[in-house]
Protein backbone atom coordinates (compact mmCIF):
# COMPACT_ATOMS: atom_id res chain seq x y z
CA UNK A 1 0.00 0.00 0.00
CA UNK A 2 1.27 3.63 -0.99
CA UNK A 3 1.75 6.20 1.74
CA UNK A 4 0.61 9.63 1.38
CA UNK A 5 1.30 12.90 3.32
CA UNK A 6 -2.50 13.81 2.90
CA UNK A 7 -5.50 11.96 2.09
CA UNK A 8 -7.01 11.75 -1.31
CA UNK A 9 -3.84 10.31 -3.26
CA UNK A 10 -1.75 7.43 -4.22
CA UNK A 11 1.07 7.17 -7.06
CA UNK A 12 0.25 6.08 -10.40
CA UNK A 13 4.20 5.17 -11.37
CA UNK A 14 3.78 1.10 -11.43
CA UNK A 15 6.01 -0.26 -8.69
CA UNK A 16 6.04 2.75 -6.43
CA UNK A 17 5.29 1.31 -3.09
CA UNK A 18 6.27 2.19 0.31
CA UNK A 19 7.42 5.79 -0.50
CA UNK A 20 5.64 8.84 0.74
CA UNK A 21 4.49 10.76 -2.12
CA UNK A 22 4.24 15.15 -2.16
CA UNK A 23 0.15 15.84 -3.01
CA UNK A 24 0.86 19.55 -2.38
CA UNK A 25 -2.16 21.76 -2.74
CA UNK A 26 -3.77 18.38 -4.58
CA UNK A 27 -4.84 16.65 -1.00
CA UNK A 28 -8.57 16.01 -0.77
CA UNK A 29 -8.58 16.32 2.67
CA UNK A 30 -11.68 18.99 3.83
CA UNK A 31 -12.75 18.68 0.35
CA UNK A 32 -15.00 15.39 0.46
CA UNK A 33 -18.73 15.52 0.67
CA UNK A 34 -20.50 14.58 3.69
CA UNK A 35 -22.57 11.71 4.24
CA UNK A 36 -25.77 11.04 5.65
CA UNK A 37 -26.66 7.24 6.28
CA UNK A 38 -30.46 5.88 6.58
CA UNK A 39 -31.49 3.03 8.41
CA UNK A 40 -33.21 0.67 5.93
CA UNK A 41 -34.23 -1.67 8.33
CA UNK A 42 -32.79 -4.81 7.07
CA UNK A 43 -29.55 -4.60 8.02
CA UNK A 44 -28.41 -2.07 5.09
CA UNK A 45 -28.00 1.45 4.63
CA UNK A 46 -28.29 4.36 2.00
CA UNK A 47 -26.65 7.75 1.23
CA UNK A 48 -29.41 10.09 1.62
CA UNK A 49 -26.68 13.13 2.19
CA UNK A 50 -27.32 14.28 -1.80
CA UNK A 51 -31.72 14.18 -0.98
CA UNK A 52 -31.26 16.17 2.26
CA UNK A 53 -28.82 18.89 1.92
CA UNK A 54 -26.24 16.95 3.85
CA UNK A 55 -23.31 16.15 1.67
CA UNK A 56 -21.70 20.48 1.87
CA UNK A 57 -18.10 20.35 1.14
CA UNK A 58 -16.65 20.43 4.42
CA UNK A 59 -13.67 19.26 6.71
CA UNK A 60 -16.32 18.13 9.17
CA UNK A 61 -14.07 16.76 12.57
CA UNK A 62 -17.11 16.60 15.10
CA UNK A 63 -20.83 15.71 15.06
CA UNK A 64 -23.16 16.70 18.09
CA UNK A 65 -26.85 15.09 18.05
CA UNK A 66 -30.09 16.84 19.81
CA UNK A 67 -33.06 18.43 19.33
CA UNK A 68 -32.67 21.42 18.71
CA UNK A 69 -35.65 22.71 18.06
CA UNK A 70 -37.48 20.70 20.61
CA UNK A 71 -40.09 19.05 18.05
CA UNK A 72 -39.66 15.96 18.93
CA UNK A 73 -36.62 14.51 16.26
CA UNK A 74 -32.86 14.62 16.20
CA UNK A 75 -30.93 17.30 14.77
CA UNK A 76 -26.93 17.61 13.30
CA UNK A 77 -24.71 20.03 14.73
CA UNK A 78 -21.17 19.59 12.47
CA UNK A 79 -18.33 20.85 13.66
CA UNK A 80 -15.77 21.84 10.86
CA UNK A 81 -12.00 22.40 10.75
CA UNK A 82 -11.14 26.41 10.67
CA UNK A 83 -15.15 26.53 9.09
CA UNK A 84 -17.93 27.57 10.81
CA UNK A 85 -20.43 25.02 12.74
CA UNK A 86 -23.09 24.08 10.83
CA UNK A 87 -26.72 22.99 12.35
CA UNK A 88 -28.99 20.88 10.04
CA UNK A 89 -32.51 20.99 11.25
CA UNK A 90 -34.75 17.58 10.80
CA UNK A 91 -38.03 17.75 9.76
CA UNK A 92 -39.96 15.20 10.44
CA UNK A 93 -43.29 13.67 8.41
CA UNK A 94 -46.08 14.72 10.09
CA UNK A 95 -48.06 11.74 11.92
CA UNK A 96 -44.44 10.20 13.14
CA UNK A 97 -43.91 9.91 17.25
CA UNK A 98 -41.10 9.80 19.63
CA UNK A 99 -40.02 8.80 22.89
CA UNK A 100 -37.07 10.27 25.32
CA UNK A 101 -35.74 9.35 28.15
CA UNK A 102 -33.85 10.51 30.92
CA UNK A 103 -32.07 7.72 33.35
CA UNK A 104 -31.22 8.20 36.84
CA UNK A 105 -29.41 5.52 38.80
CA UNK A 106 -29.99 4.80 42.68
CA UNK A 107 -28.01 1.02 43.04
CA UNK A 108 -26.15 2.10 39.72
CA UNK A 109 -24.02 5.08 39.32
CA UNK A 110 -26.83 8.16 39.26
CA UNK A 111 -25.63 9.83 35.47
CA UNK A 112 -26.61 5.89 34.09
CA UNK A 113 -23.20 5.24 32.32
CA UNK A 114 -22.99 1.81 30.93
CA UNK A 115 -26.98 1.20 31.22
CA UNK A 116 -28.78 -0.04 27.82
CA UNK A 117 -32.28 0.54 26.84
CA UNK A 118 -34.56 -1.82 24.71
CA UNK A 119 -38.19 -0.37 23.38
CA UNK A 120 -40.72 -2.44 21.78
CA UNK A 121 -43.46 -0.84 19.39
CA UNK A 122 -44.99 -3.02 17.26
CA UNK A 123 -42.27 -5.73 15.88
CA UNK A 124 -39.88 -3.28 16.08
CA UNK A 125 -37.05 -3.34 18.62
CA UNK A 126 -34.40 -0.21 19.28
CA UNK A 127 -31.22 -0.59 21.59
CA UNK A 128 -30.02 2.82 22.87
CA UNK A 129 -27.00 2.45 25.22
CA UNK A 130 -26.15 5.62 27.70
CA UNK A 131 -22.70 7.34 27.02
CA UNK A 132 -20.83 10.49 27.15
CA UNK A 133 -18.87 10.38 23.90
CA UNK A 134 -19.75 10.27 20.48
CA UNK A 135 -16.86 9.83 17.93
CA UNK A 136 -13.82 12.34 17.63
CA UNK A 137 -14.32 15.94 19.29
CA UNK A 138 -18.20 15.23 20.01
CA UNK A 139 -20.08 14.73 22.65
CA UNK A 140 -22.80 12.64 23.52
CA UNK A 141 -26.08 13.43 25.26
CA UNK A 142 -27.02 11.34 28.80
CA UNK A 143 -30.49 11.67 26.93
CA UNK A 144 -32.04 8.35 25.04
CA UNK A 145 -34.31 9.61 22.09
CA UNK A 146 -36.20 6.75 19.88
CA UNK A 147 -38.08 7.09 16.47
CA UNK A 148 -41.23 5.86 16.82
CA UNK A 149 -42.61 6.27 13.34
CA UNK A 150 -46.18 5.82 13.53
CA UNK A 151 -46.80 4.24 16.69
CA UNK A 152 -48.48 6.33 19.40
CA UNK A 153 -47.00 4.01 22.20
CA UNK A 154 -44.54 1.57 23.43
CA UNK A 155 -45.42 -1.93 24.05
CA UNK A 156 -42.63 -3.02 26.36
CA UNK A 157 -39.47 -0.74 27.41
CA UNK A 158 -36.50 -2.55 29.43
CA UNK A 159 -33.56 -1.18 30.99
CA UNK A 160 -30.65 -3.39 31.83
CA UNK A 161 -28.83 -1.01 35.00
CA UNK A 162 -24.66 -1.69 34.99
CA UNK A 163 -25.65 -3.17 38.53
CA UNK A 164 -27.46 -6.11 36.88
CA UNK A 165 -30.88 -5.25 37.33
CA UNK A 166 -33.37 -5.74 34.83
CA UNK A 167 -35.79 -3.13 34.95
CA UNK A 168 -39.28 -3.48 32.76
CA UNK A 169 -42.19 -1.22 31.93
CA UNK A 170 -45.30 -1.47 29.70
CA UNK A 171 -47.64 0.97 27.59
CA UNK A 172 -45.69 3.72 27.60
CA UNK A 173 -47.65 6.76 25.69
CA UNK A 174 -45.07 8.11 22.85
CA UNK A 175 -44.36 11.89 22.51
CA UNK A 176 -43.29 12.38 25.65
CA UNK A 177 -39.97 12.82 27.63
CA UNK A 178 -39.84 10.76 30.53
CA UNK A 179 -37.41 10.10 34.10
CA UNK A 180 -36.90 6.44 34.67
CA UNK A 181 -35.73 6.12 37.81
CA UNK A 182 -33.81 2.73 38.57
CA UNK A 183 -36.43 0.81 40.09
CA UNK A 184 -39.24 3.14 39.95
CA UNK A 185 -42.76 1.04 39.07
CA UNK A 186 -43.31 4.26 37.15
CA UNK A 187 -41.75 6.46 34.69
CA UNK A 188 -41.88 10.61 35.21
CA UNK A 189 -42.77 13.07 32.74
CA UNK A 190 -40.15 15.75 32.85
CA UNK A 191 -42.15 18.31 31.39
CA UNK A 192 -45.88 18.04 33.84
CA UNK A 193 -48.72 20.39 32.52
CA UNK A 194 -49.14 22.44 35.99
CA UNK A 195 -52.87 22.66 36.87
CA UNK A 196 -54.26 25.88 36.83
CA UNK A 197 -54.57 28.41 39.90
CA UNK A 198 -57.62 27.96 42.17
CA UNK A 199 -59.59 31.58 41.50
CA UNK A 200 -58.79 33.94 44.45
CA UNK A 201 -61.70 34.71 46.36
CA UNK A 202 -63.34 38.75 46.16
CA UNK A 203 -65.15 40.17 49.39
CA UNK A 204 -68.44 41.55 48.51
CA UNK A 205 -68.94 44.73 48.97
CA UNK A 206 -70.84 45.90 51.76
CA UNK A 207 -74.11 47.64 51.14
CA UNK A 208 -75.16 51.17 51.95
CA UNK A 209 -75.13 51.19 55.92
CA UNK A 210 -73.34 48.09 55.76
Amino acid sequence: MDFVENVGRRSDVAGDNGNFIDVGIFSLNGYERNALYKNLGNGKFLDVGHLEGADRIEDGRGLGILDADSDGDMDLLLGNYLQPARLLVNHAPEGTHWLRLWLQGTRSPRSALGARVMVQHGARRQYRDVCATAGYLSGQSLYLHFGLAGDRSVDRLVVYWPSGLVQELKDVPADRFYRVVEGAEAPVPVFQERPAPAPVPVPARAGPGG
